[in-house]
């Protein structure tokens, strides 16, 4: 199953992360990031560019791809270079217009679950909400994998993206009633797709197994990831200095959750919840940068 996954490696050189359970509920790691930095300088043109050059892997498998590249080499007499920017053009064309914060978050959301749980996905989404005739699907992200013991792992991802006029608490809040909604939508959701070419093929026989309710052993993960305008000042000297102060900031964030906001969630679901935190400074020239590569102003 790992030889479906994306390459991620190149993205996560320019992402700091840590785990620590970041007192929230569950008490378990979770994972905070923020955008690398070497030294005194911040990598967010790096990151930006590496954010984008995954689009491709988001929106088509690898089958996909390599049959766009070979139909393009027959017409192009060969020419890789042409064909490579032909694939690149194709899979941002797909985005929507006006939608910098939900893409942005999506595309993170795809990244981080591959790169920390090793599961691959089910649906691509971006082919869906440009497909005239379908709806729109619930969830950001359906990823799965086995593991070690046998588990058929379902992976349901909601990716929360905040400009500045949002906060982190109010971000906090909406991500576990998003989550939840998800997963109580996902079987009705699924139903839409599960006999459509949205489902990777590798994994049809999974989904049609699940929706039969004869896959064993299935076990749900939710993913919410949190990223967020950030406005309190890193401070530091050098590098090690600043990823301290970013550490420092993302903790004191956390602790500030209060537990009533964990009264709407089941204490099964919510003990499923993995959280991923990624606070960015000046996300609006972000999101306005992210729009102008990906051509959507």
């Amino acid at each position: 199953m790992e030889h479906l996954l994306s390459h991620t490696q190149s993205l996560f050189n320019h992402i700091y992360w840590f785990k620590q359970d970041l007192q929230l509920l569950p008490r378990k790691d979770h994972i905070a990031s923020a955008i690398n930095w070497t030294d005194i300088k911040e990598r967010k043109h790096e990151f930006l560019r590496e954010l984008i050059n995954t689009v491709t892997s988001w929106v088509y498998n690898n089958e996909q791809t390599q049959q766009i590249i070979e139909r393009r080499l027959k017409l192009t007499e060969g020419d890789h270079g042409n064909a490579a920017s032909f694939l690149t053009n194709q899979a941002l064309s797909k985005f929507r217009p006006g939608h910098p914060q939900g893409q942005f978050g999506e595309l993170l959301l795809f990244n981080f679950i591959q790169h920390f749980f090793k599961a691959v996905p089910i649906l691509r989404k971006q082919r869906i909400t440009t497909s005239t005739g379908h709806e729109r699907f619930g969830a950001d992200a359906i990823h799965f994998c086995n593991d070690e013991i046998n588990n058929n792992n379902i992976f349901l991802g909601e990716s929360k993206c905040y400009k500045s006029e949002y906060k982190f608490k109010e971000a906090f809040e909406v991500s576990l009633s998003s989550i939840s909604n998800t997963f109580k939508n996902f079987d009705n959701e699924l139903d839409l797709y599960v006999y459509d070419d949205f489902i990777e093929p590798e994994l049809q026989e999974i989904a049609e197994k699940y929706k039969n309710n004869v896959l064993d052993n299935v076990h749900f993960e939710l993913v919410c990831l949190i990223a967020y305008n950030e406005n309190k000042a890193r401070t530091g000297e050098k590098e090690s200095e600043i990823k301290d102060s970013i550490k420092t900031i993302i903790e004191k964030r956390c602790s500030s959750i209060n537990l009533e906001c964990y009264n709407s969630v089941q204490k099964s679901l919510l003990s499923r919840i993995n959280y991923v935190i990624f606070p960015i400074w000046e996300l609006d020239q972000l999101l306005y940068d992210f729009q102008t590569r990906v051509g959507t102003l």
